[in-house]
């Protein structure tokens, strides 16, 4: 009896078995929909789809390495669903609806499409929608206020310059659109959206039973990450955008920083005292004032007149220097300012739809943009470094780059500002802010740091960026922005630093003590320093027209990487 039932088994099976065909990719369409599934390791799926055909094959997150890698997966087909497996993963495809369903091997669902219309394209844009179990909590999401498990909110895409923001500000600076499923029983996925319009990602906040995302462009382009922990999933995201790279010992240690260090002078004299007081600190920071009217890539030479023998003497006290270079360069022709006549000679700003440079107010005054979307642009820009790099100075700070765009109504350039994209990977093309702004910001970091690693190949860069995109962890540390000397900002900066590090960086700080508004209490502080003890980036920076200040502390308690610091009278 047990043979003949084996027997009617495996002739239920064979034929299913058969069937059974290897591919790299599997493509499918219905209602003018046309979707892709591969799988770059049996553990990843990848979903693509179009409105009508699929959208460009082309990332600036994820590494080239992996996009263009495919596991093979057996493709069964079980009439109105296919079934696609890899090692490790089933994928069940509604062929009528083309809705998901992403389990494990056991058939646990780890993912799958909302009841309804999976995939809806409109106006330009697109929304997934994904169902949200009752017992789903959601984590990640890099640069955002509001608590650590994201579900029941939303949040934008979309790098803005946000002065002053409070805990509920959104968007801020960068845009991760990566986020972690945890739900109670330990099941863990991750989902990544690459996409860099102005996009979204909706929690629970709209619809009680699902969750979902999208942008205003582009088409749909994400990874879905299985694995049995967070741990996983935050190696599975590393593997597709690329780990942080070693930062240097120096930057592991105490920073010190203000807007701004008016003088040498005065410059000296903080690293002076921080060493009479046994504070341990191991770098300067220098903000735009040390430059000739704020125009990047220059020196005051009346305000510092030997910048070079600052940064030999900070190495005579082990300390370090890191300046400011943001990315607006001064609109200034016949005047002698080299960045503004080798960019304009070698055609590498961005420009309006006429074709004329965009030019738009910022800390120089009226300034132009390098294009970084160019490969020229970005070779151009790392090469700008090298008189710094030459006289010593360790690391360099790339603010405002958003872009911050003073005196207007958006915060940074209108939307139709021409870019053109010629990097290995893409189609060559025009196109517009619209598609690129989360991105330029991205690029613009990664130019230093392969412009200074090409400068000093036996050193490790240090780039600290404000804004950036996914992936940008493999060029660039980040902090938190312009936050506030509130007890509010401390709690938030532990959430914020929480959620950049599930987001890939590994590397990031929050001003110690709050940048912006009034001076901090003694007491708010000193909690502030002591929790910054524990930050991967641990930099004190204040904002400039207000008063020093001082924590309640007089003297280290123990040498950092952490400790207790005074931030006497100098800070």
């Amino acid at each position: 009896m047990r043979l003949i039932s084996l027997l009617a088994t495996a002739a239920l099976i064979l034929p299913a078995m058969a069937a059974a065909k290897p591919v790299d990719r599997y493509v499918a369409s219905a209602g003018g929909v046309k979707l892709e599934i591969s799988a770059p390791r049996d553990d990843i799926i990848r979903v693509r789809a179009g409105d009508g055909a699929l959208p460009e094959d082309a990332s600036w997150a994820v590494l080239p390495e992996v996009r263009g890698k495919r596991v093979a997966m057996t493709v069964a087909d079980q009439g109105s669903t296919v079934e696609l497996r890899t090692a490790q993963l089933i994928v069940l495809l509604d062929q009528k609806t083309l809705a998901i369903t992403i389990k494990d091997l056991s058939g646990k669902t780890i993912l799958a499409d909302a009841a309804g219309t999976p995939i809806r394209f409109d106006n330009g844009g697109f929304r997934v929608r994904k169902a949200m179990p009752n017992d789903e909590h959601f984590f990640g999401l890099g640069d955002k206020t509001g608590p650590l498990d994201r579900r029941g909110g939303a949040c934008t895409f979309w790098n803005t310059d946000q002065f002053g923001y409070s805990p509920a500000t959104d968007p801020i600076y960068k845009s991760v659109p990566f986020v972690i499923g945890l739900d109670e029983a330990g099941g863990t996925y991750g989902l990544f959206m690459d996409n860099s319009w102005r996009g979204f990602m909706d929690l629970g906040k709209s619809e009680r039973a699902a969750f979902s995302f999208g942008a205003e462009g582009g088409g749909v382009d994400y990874y879905v990450m299985a694995g049995a922990n967070p741990k996983d999933i935050v190696q599975d995201y590393a593997y597709l955008t690329g780990p942080a790279p070693l930062t240097p010992r120096w930057a592991l240690g105490f920073q010190q920083s203000r807007w701004s260090y008016m003088t040498q002078v005065e410059a000296q004299g903080i690293a002076d005292r921080l060493r009479a007081d046994k504070i341990p600190a191991d770098v300067l920071w220098l903000d735009i004032d040390y430059q000739d009217r704020n125009r990047p890539f220059t020196v005051d030479k009346k305000a510092y007149p030997d910048l070079p023998g600052l940064v030999s003497k900070l190495d005579g006290m082990k300390m370090k220097l890191v300046v400011i270079t943001d990315l607006h360069i001064a609109n200034a022709p016949n005047q002698g300012y080299a960045p503004y006549d080798s960019g304009t000679a070698a055609d590498i700003f961005m420009k309006n739809p006429d074709g004329t440079p965009f030019v738009g107010p910022v800390w120089p005054g009226p300034a132009l943009f390098p294009d970084f979307t160019q490969t020229k642009a970005r070779t151009w820009w790392g090469e700008q470094y090298r008189d710094f790099v030459k006289m010593g100075v360790a690391g360099f700070w790339n603010d405002m780059n958003e872009p911050a765009v003073f005196n207007s109504p958006t915060k940074t350039m209108p939307i139709d500002v021409v870019n053109i994209i010629d990097s290995p990977g893409f189609a060559t093309r025009k196109t517009t802010q619209a598609e690129t702004h989360n991105i330029t910001r991205l690029l613009n970091s990664c130019a230093t740091f392969e412009g200074v690693k090409k400068l000093a190949p036996d050193k490790r860069p240090f780039v600290m960026t404000r804004a950036s995109y996914a992936g940008g962890q493999r060029c660039a540390a980040t902090w938190t922005g312009d936050n506030t000397s509130s007890w509010a900002h401390l709690s938030l900066s532990t959430t914020q630093l929480v959620s950049l590090g599930l987001s890939g960086f590994s590397y990031a700080g929050a001003d110690i003590g709050g940048f912006a508004g009034n001076a901090p209490s003694p007491e708010l502080l000193t909690r502030w320093i002591e929790v910054g003890a524990f930050n991967p980036i641990m930099r004190d920076h204040y904002q400039r027209g207000n008063p020093s200040r001082k924590s309640g502390c007089t003297a280290p308690r123990r040498k950092r990487s952490g400790g207790a610091i005074s931030r006497n009278a100098t800070a």
